[in-house]
């Protein structure tokens, strides 16, 4: 449903007495409570700003997650003060990771230290995390509504009319800002967007949680294969005897995965050797869930007049990690920053909020339009040893040289961005060990040739589908490149802006 079908219902919304322009039901509404949505909530109370956060789901509530909370997002949780509750200081510790490929295992690594952040990460059950998160947005006066549901919206030039659900009965609410934080499949996005998100920015994932198992409570495990390239199978625990697993991959590739993503994850438990190795007699698997997320879409767009969209509504999400909540939390906070500024001239106007955009091009997207990159290379499964070989020479690099350990890590676990990988130092080696490889590798000219002929023949009997992949694969370049020069531009505008406070200072 978009604007002009919310035009049909404004009558509606203009005969209900209680919507008087004078009387506003909050300064600003933020459909969705997950993490995006309460710490822009938080940071707006804190400012003063009268917020009234709803969620479809009543708290606590589960929410099918991997639950790695990144370096990063503590950095965010601890501003709210959530790292010093005795609740959180007892979730389980990540201090390193262990990466196999294709049933090898080929590296052991401790997370890495990188300034301003810790070098470690935690689990953290989303029936935890969010709920905590909420909590501390209600405890700076925030209206958390559950149970409640944006259905639709409509915006003028004084206000933003929202329309919602509430236990089968209908609520409207007359406020200056709405924020959509409400999901991968948000109302919000759709409405502002005209559209649903494109398949081909969707990744799918299953998780469930095992318990009476034995593992090392700090060590996290990925699993890349050629069945789930691309994406991986993960193994956190969150202590000694129980662990979220799972597994994550593009939805949109050729050829098509067939396979039940469940039934991947079944048998992995049972058959890998080294899931064998973990689970007890007593072993349980329980909470199997899958879920879509739709990940960063560089063609959309995330503002409009008096709204605007966080987290997984705008599509925050890395599509190679899958990892969400770290974006989440910055870009809520980011979006208070706007709205707030936007408060002092009292201009919620598109060209006042552009502001989040600025900043989320700088410190969010710019990275994830690279990642999109990559996401859309791999979606051609037919080059699955490829892409497989071209990871194992990285990680490769990382057990050798502790610089490229720390760059590749600092990847894996959100700290460090993809594109910073293109260093002429990374990717010169990377090139070189690639190179030695192939000439170290045995029958290899024999291997390429047969290589090369399938590729040729999988082009001639697919050719639009290639056609399409190419395409689109040079759209991302392109796209990639114009924010590359946006940000560019911003860096230099704001190292002017230095340097001119520093001349008035002299």
């Amino acid at each position: 449903m978009n604007n002009m079908a919310y035009c049909r219902n404004k009558s509606i919304l203009a005969k209900d007495n209680s919507l008087k322009a004078s009387n506003f039901d909050a300064d600003v509404l933020i459909a969705g409570a997950g993490p995006s949505g309460a710490i822009c909530a938080y940071y707006l109370a804190q400012a003063g700003k009268k917020v009234m956060l709803i969620d479809s789901h009543s708290f606590p509530r589960d929410k099918v997650c991997g639950d790695f909370v990144s370096p990063m997002s503590l950095k965010e949780l601890m501003t709210l003060g959530i790292t010093d509750l005795p609740e959180f200081k007892a979730t389980n510790m990540i201090t390193e990771a262990t990466v196999y490929v294709d049933g090898q295992k080929l590296i052991t690594d401790n997370i890495p230290q990188i300034k301003d952040f810790v070098n470690y990460g935690r689990v953290i059950p989303r029936v935890l995390l969010d709920s905590w998160i909420v909590n501390a947005a209600k405890e700076q006066g925030v209206n958390v509504i559950t149970d409640c549901k944006l259905v639709n919206y409509f915006v003028n030039e004084q206000d933003v009319r929202v329309e919602c659900e509430q236990l089968g009965k209908k609520r409207h609410f007359l406020i200056k800002m709405l924020v959509g934080a409400d999901g991968s499949n948000s109302m919000v996005a759709r409405i502002l967007q005209g559209k649903k998100p494109n398949p081909k920015h969707k990744i799918v994932a299953v998780r469930a949680y095992c318990e009476n198992i034995n593992c090392i409570s700090h060590q996290a495990t990925l699993f890349f294969t050629r069945n789930t390239f691309p994406g991986y199978f993960w193994f956190f625990p969150t202590s000694s005897t129980t662990a979220n697993v799972g597994i994550g991959m593009v939805l949109k590739t050729f050829p098509k995965n067939e396979t039940n993503l469940k039934a991947m994850l079944l048998e992995m438990i049972e058959n890998d050797p080294f899931f064998k190795s973990k689970m007890s007699q007593g072993m349980q698997i329980t909470k199997i869930a899958g879920w879509p997320l739709s990940c960063y879409d560089p063609t959309t767009i995330n503002v409009k007049d008096r709204v605007l969209l966080t987290g997984d509504a705008a599509g925050f999400i890395n599509p190679f990690t899958g990892e969400g909540i770290q974006y989440a939390l910055q870009s809520g906070r980011l979006a208070a920053e706007t709205i707030i500024e936007s408060f002092k001239t009292e201009n919620f106007s598109v060209g006042s909020l552009k502001r989040f955009d600025t900043k989320v091009s700088e410190q969010i997207t710019h990275d994830l339009s690279f990642v999109n990159i990559v996401m859309q290379l791999t979606r051609n499964r037919n080059l699955n040893v490829l892409w497989l070989n071209i990871l194992k020479i990285i990680l490769y690099q990382a057990k050798k040289n502790p610089k490229h350990a720390s760059l590749s890590g600092g990847f894996f676990v959100g700290i460090v961005p993809m594109y910073r990988l293109l260093s002429i130092s990374y990717t010169g080696k990377t090139i070189l060990d690639s190179i030695s490889c192939f000439f170290k590798t045995k029958n290899i000219f024999k291997q390429t040739i047969i290589f090369i002929r399938q590729q040729i023949v999988q082009v001639f009997n697919q050719k639009m589908t290639h056609l399409s992949w190419i395409t689109y694969l040079g759209n991302s370049v392109l796209l990639f490149m114009r924010l590359s020069i946006k940000v560019g531009f911003i860096k230099i505008r704001i190292f002017l802006k230095r340097l001119c406070s520093r001349a008035r200072g002299l």
